[in-house]
């Protein structure tokens, strides 16, 4: 492997393909709480990073009812 270091964009990456993810589906339903988890400590660590700050704003995981 050319390069092993994981990076805060590396991370970054990682945060977003979870939520893409989550949101089309691609996980069981007992796998929820630790993606979630997973998703919660890389958005704290982005955070405290200074990589996003609270000015960004988190997708809406809120489903409109018709």
């Amino acid at each position: 492997m050319e390069n092993s270091q994981l990076t805060i964009a590396d991370l970054g990456a990682i945060h977003s393909m979870l939520d893409t993810a989550a949101s089309r589906g691609a996980f069981r339903a007992e796998e929820l709480a630790s993606v979630g988890a997973l998703y919660e400590k890389t958005m704290a660590f982005l955070k405290q990073s200074g990589a996003i700050t609270n000015a960004v704003k988190e997708p809406d995981t809120e489903v409109e009812s018709k």
